[in-house]
């Protein structure tokens, strides 16, 4: 219900890489760390990497609460990190992770984003019923509707690769897969040594030729936005998705990477949103988990109406993504999350003559951390009508 806040627990199972980590593995990684420590030319100050060693040591991967960190990292990252990356890739990404789990907890503003969530497109196929896809003020907004041009994204991903960024996930208020060049944008991230490119998509667009194509191109992670595990509730829910035809899209892809890609480092996800008490989480995990490699489930964040909510009086909790992450819409215009997909909180927009990292650093990005750290986080519109954090 509107106004109502999330109550499920996020919940994630691995198939495919459900085996432990070794000790010897975990060994193995802490004595790069050591040896990164002693190199004086370290683009990495030995807090950092001493905090990475801890992380290590001390951490139980199964449960990573209440040691403020958040639960971002288990044995998937590790098992990317051995087994994946060379050592220089191993250490950026173990320190990426690192800061991903600590950092915005503990409320520590690293000099660039930890992961930029970059738009392709703001248009969508689907209307589904609790997101903002479904406001007609929206996607009836021509000049809130577009496509990401290539000059623009390049210019993105080349300042993120001169900050060592390692994680972009390739969606927000749109469809990625509409978008003509997704599998080039995947592919130049690639190029830059952007290790962890996500992308998440609906599958409605799925075909043999994207599936192929997506393959090669070669993301880390593909989600695919699924909330039912069966037909009616599903496309009552994804309005104007067609549940079998997802199914087989799914289960092709799933056929093609066995057979043609059988090294593939994509992993898929199935990440399944909870919203109404008629959704059955077990039925759709049954469903769809032989199909991916992990299944998750997160709480509904509301999105389609966040701008009518009534204001939270007692909500003083500060939103982490400040200290986490930046949006970047299709025509490059930033904002701090995309709950706020009208762009109340607009930080500015890249172009030729502001950077990404200005917007993060820059005054009006300080002045909303400082706002939700000081417990005035409802100073802020749309943070007022947000249970998010």
């Amino acid at each position: 219900m509107p106004g109502t806040p999330p109550h499920q627990k996020k919940a994630f199972s691995c198939k495919r890489y459900r085996e432990n980590i070794t000790p010897v593995s975990i060994r193995k990684l802490i004595v790069l760390v050591e040896l990164e420590k002693q190199n004086r030319r370290s683009p990495y100050s030995e807090k950092v990497l001493a905090g990475v060693i801890d992380f290590l040591l001390n951490t139980d991967f199964h449960n990573l609460e209440g040691r403020g960190m958040k639960k971002s990292f288990a044995r998937t990252e590790l098992e990317t990190a051995v087994s994946y990356l060379d050592e220089n890739l191993t250490i950026q990404y173990l320190v990426y992770r690192y800061k991903f789990a600590v950092y915005s907890v503990n409320r520590i503003v690293n000099d660039f984003p930890i992961v930029l969530a970059i738009e392709p497109t703001s248009l969508c196929n689907l209307k589904c019923t609790m997101c903002f896809q479904a406001d007609r003020s929206f996607f009836t907004s021509k000049p809130l509707m577009g496509f990401m041009d290539m000059d623009l994204y390049r210019r993105i991903i080349d300042e993120a690769n001169e900050h060592q960024l390692c994680s972009i996930v390739l969606a927000s208020r749109g469809e990625p897969m509409l978008h003509k060049n997704l599998a080039e944008m995947i592919r130049y991230a690639n190029r830059k040594r952007i290790i962890d490119v996500k992308l998440n998509t609906n599958a409605t667009r799925l075909t043999e030729e994207k599936s192929r194509e997506l393959l090669e191109a070669e993301p880390k992670t593909l989600v695919f936005s699924v909330d039912a595990g069966n037909k009616e509730e599903f496309e009552a829910i994804r309005v104007g998705a067609d549940f079998d035809k997802v199914v087989q899209n799914i289960t092709r892809f799933n056929d093609i990477r066995a057979k043609e890609f059988s090294h593939s480092q994509t992993r898929t996800r199935i990440s399944m949103t909870v919203f109404r008490a008629t959704q059955d989480v077990k039925e759709a995990e049954n469903c769809w988990s032989g199909l991916v490699d992990e299944f998750a489930v997160n709480p509904s964040d509301y999105r389609l109406d966040i701008y009518e909510h009534p204001p939270l009086p007692d909500e003083t909790k500060a939103c982490s993504l400040l200290w986490e992450r930046l949006y970047i819409w299709w025509d490059g215009k930033v904002n701090p999350c995309d709950i706020d997909y009208k762009s109340c909180l607009h930080l500015g927009t890249v172009d030729e003559n502001t950077s990404v990292q200005s917007i993060w650093l820059g005054e009006k990005m300080q002045s909303l951390r400082k706002s939700h750290s000081e417990g005035r986080k409802n100073d802020n519109y749309p943070c007022s009508q947000c249970y998010g954090s």
